[in-house]
């Protein structure tokens, strides 16, 4: 296959493209789900195509094909040919590509036990006892349950005019258990879940009964804790937490696409404060075993450590090959693309905030009257206009400086940069997120992850239903 995507390379050349690359994926999943007793997901499949870019006097145009012969990859590069043709009478800004030193590698990532040797009455086994560990917890107060397994082996294969050479096997595998518990009126959930990249090893790592069975204990504890208050109030952010909202909030506009697009809210702001001198944010594709690291990216670059915000200055932006050439900048390995039928744009990797030198103590100590998220769930982010809210799972109060009683449907929002602003504590404790996310974009879906230290934000306002 690697003779073939050099050849079409050339070929390309040959056409007068000044940039072309050639992506084969080869990908294999299995996807199990239980729903309340029941067995509602069981699919497997594999997925084999090509993808092909070309760059042609300033317009982009893009093909693919699931036939993979000589004359089928040719027919794709016509058309990719023909496409940027066509486009380049609508084009308002000609397309560009940074030079790259050309990569040569063949990379397998971490994986002890390959999930496609492992039958799958054996990963039915799994989902089976992570529902039957959260059920025992909720027992008679069961409302419903979902538990999941899945896994995926993707080889990716990039060359490209410049010489690149990739060829790329990662494997990732997540499970996890969420179940809601019922008493009265009141509806409780417990989630938890686990991924890394790896094969069938990281189930028999993390014990699924246990995982099961913390899902249920949180949804039976959940039912006897107070409603979240509303108004404004200092906010302990537990690390599941920050690592939704550095994620929605923050990595989404230093996407370098919506910095020249107009669509975020840190254009203009390089090297300017943006934060509080305690907060420094990378996206870190190298972070070992974590759901969203690669080696490479889908252009051939190296994944890397991009440093995004350092001691509350904003330092950098994350990059494809275009959109480090339109800001004069280096390409650091952020050109991804969902399959071979996607065409590689910017997307983040694992983006974390750097941990302190605090202790959770030390955090709650400053606080007469506050609240401490936990269980991050999910988020939501209006890039352009910089405003954001943050779905916990649960919380706890903090009163005269001490965590006390446990909250429930507790959510915060806030503007983006007041919010990184107003942070005046950071602990040395972090925590990766284990959801084993799929970030949505253009369309796409791609693994990233994120992460962080517990987070102390003078002021936020918290949506609950009581008031204090």
């Amino acid at each position: 296959m690697r003779d073939a995507l050099r050849w079409v390379c050339e070929a390309a050349k040959g056409a007068g493209a000044a940039f072309a690359d050639a992506r084969a994926v080869d990908s294999t999943h299995t996807n199990l789900r239980r729903q309340d007793g029941k067995t509602d997901r069981l699919r497997q499949g594999t997925s084999l195509g090509v993808g092909i870019r070309v760059l042609l006097e300033g317009a982009w145009g893009f093909a693919s094909t699931n036939e993979t012969s000589r004359d089928d990859l040719k027919r794709c590069l016509e058309a990719a040919v023909d496409m940027a043709k066509a486009s380049q009478a609508r084009v308002e800004e000609p397309g560009v590509v940074a030079a790259l030193d050309a990569h040569a590698d063949e990379y397998a990532g971490p994986c002890e036990v390959d999930p496609r040797s492992v039958a799958v009455e054996r990963k039915m086994e799994v989902v089976n006892a992570l529902e039957a560990a959260a059920l025992a917890q909720t027992q008679e107060r069961t409302a419903n349950s979902f538990a999941w397994y899945g896994d995926e082996v993707t080889r990716e294969i990039v060359c490209n005019t410049q010489g690149a050479d990739i060829d790329q096997t990662v494997t990732r595998t997540r499970l996890g258990a969420r179940v809601t518990a019922v008493e009265g009126e009141v509806r409780q959930n417990g989630v938890e879940h686990e991924s890394s990249l790896g094969g069938f090893e990281v189930i028999e790592r993390v014990e699924p009964t246990k995982l099961g069975g913390k899902a249920g204990g949180i949804a039976v504890m959940l039912l006897g804790a107070a409603r979240a208050p509303s108004g404004k109030f200092p906010v302990i952010l537990h690390p599941s937490i920050v690592g939704v909202f550095i994620h929605e909030a923050l990595g989404h506009n230093a996407e370098a696409d919506h910095i020249i697009s107009g669509d975020s809210i840190l254009e203009g702001k390089f090297g300017t404060p943006v934060a509080s001198e305690l907060v420094t944010v990378v996206d870190d594709a190298t972070i070992p075993l974590s759901w969203g690291s690669y080696q490479y990216d889908s252009e051939g670059t190296p994944g890397q450590r991009r440093m995004l915000i350092e001691n509350g200055v904003l330092k950098g932006y994350m990059h494809s090959l275009e959109t480090a050439a339109k800001l004069g900048l280096e390409p650091n390995g952020s050109g991804r693309a969902d399959g071979y039928a996607s065409r590689p744009i910017v997307r983040m990797s694992n983006t974390i905030v750097l941990p302190g030198a605090s202790t959770l103590e030390d955090l709650a100590q400053g606080i007469d009257l506050g609240v401490l998220l936990e269980g991050g769930e999910w988020g939501y982010v209006m890039t352009a206009k910089g405003q954001y809210t943050c779905h916990a799972g649960r919380g706890r109060m903090i009163r005269n400086g001490q965590i006390a009683e446990p909250l429930r449907d507790v959510s915060v929002a806030g503007m983006i940069l007041d919010t990184l602003a107003n942070v005046d504590g950071v602990t040395e404790a972090f925590e990766m997120l284990t959801m084993g996310g799929m970030c949505g974009k253009s369309g796409q879906s791609m693994p990233t992850n994120g992460g962080g230290p517990y987070l102390r934000v003078k002021e936020l306002i918290v949506g609950g239903q009581e008031r204090v």
